[in-house]
């Protein structure tokens, strides 16, 4: 296991902008995930694990230390109980275990990321979550120590999690354990051509890292920046979406600042014409200065969660 020097991370997030990697692993199995980890480790350097990178904001100037991508997804369909590595795509999992009459996932099958991103954030759609779901996860470290936690363990809330808040340290996930449900044959899968529908509609097709904000209490935040009129609202190549105002979309010469750039034009003017402090669910990843980061956190008490 040999970690690349100087790896363009843009391929590996949905948004496709953001710089390099100091040190790169693409990682096949658990096994080489904790290697490249314990090198990162005997280097002093810091490892950040990523799936398909759906919810991160990646710094024009790139990021410090190592990022090791999960390129491992095998699953395991077992009676109501389907295991599945992190690297699995989350829609495609839920839309393949629809077609096999296995209910509980349908709100996932658009939903970009793999299940390590879904875990670790609580991403949801349509009424459903991660939390609602997971049985367990199984945590690995760069010793190869691996740690079984339930779902209680992971204190879920609104689109975050203790892994998020990395309250159980220098981890990273290896797979997950789901809690699914038999259905009636053909109703999981009409659920999910619902829900597709439903999608196609209200939300755009163009490059985007999924939702931008995690609603505030009461509210929508697509709607507020709609009502704040920035709706279609560009800056550089970046754009808030003319379909849905809570994705900001790459239609195909973006850059990391325009993104975040559109994201603290929204913040401003929904806490000035509404007084909601918009919070960001992309996280910022890299060479952002402290101000950068802590100017997009702004005052947090107004949001939900």
């Amino acid at each position: 296991m040999t970690p690349e020097r100087g790896v363009s991370l843009a391929p590996h997030t949905s948004l496709r902008v953001g710089g390099s990697a100091d040190f790169f692993v693409l990682a096949h199995t658990a096994h080489e995930m904790a290697q490249a980890m314990d090198w990162a480790l005997q280097k002093g350097l810091e490892a950040r694990v990523i799936g398909g990178g759906s919810n991160l904001l990646v710094a024009e100037a790139g990021v410090a230390g190592l990022v090791v991508k999960t390129a491992f997804a095998h699953v395991s369909v077992g009676d109501g109980v389907v295991q599945t590595d992190v690297g699995v795509n989350l829609a495609n999992l839920a839309r393949r275990l629809a077609k096999q009459d296995l209910g509980g996932l349908e709100w996932a099958a658009n939903v970009p990321g793999t299940v390590g991103g879904a875990v670790v954030n609580n991403a949801g759609a349509f009424g459903g979550d991660t939390a609602s779901c997971v049985l367990s996860v199984t945590l690995l470290d760069a010793a190869g120590t691996r740690t079984r936690l339930s779902v209680d363990d992971l204190r879920y809330s609104y689109r975050t999690s203790a892994l998020k808040r990395r309250e159980f340290g220098e981890v990273a996930v290896e797979c997950v354990e789901w809690r699914l449900q038999r259905c009636a044959p053909g109703e999981a899968d009409a659920r999910v051509k619902e829900f597709n529908a439903q999608r196609m509609r209200s939300q755009p097709r163009i490059l985007s890292a999924g939702s931008v904000f995690a609603n505030p209490t009461g509210g929508y935040s697509g709607k507020l920046i709609e009502d704040a009129g920035l709706k279609g609202a560009a800056s550089g190549g970046a754009q808030i979406s003319e379909q849905h105002a809570n994705f900001i979309v790459n239609p195909g010469h973006a850059t990391a600042r325009d993104v975040y750039s559109l994201m603290r034009r929204a913040q401003n003017a929904v806490f000035e014409q509404a007084g909601v402090w918009l919070r960001a669910e992309i996280e910022l990843v890299g060479r952002w200065t402290d101000e950068e980061r802590a100017t997009l956190a702004g005052p947090l008490a107004t949001a939900h969660g």
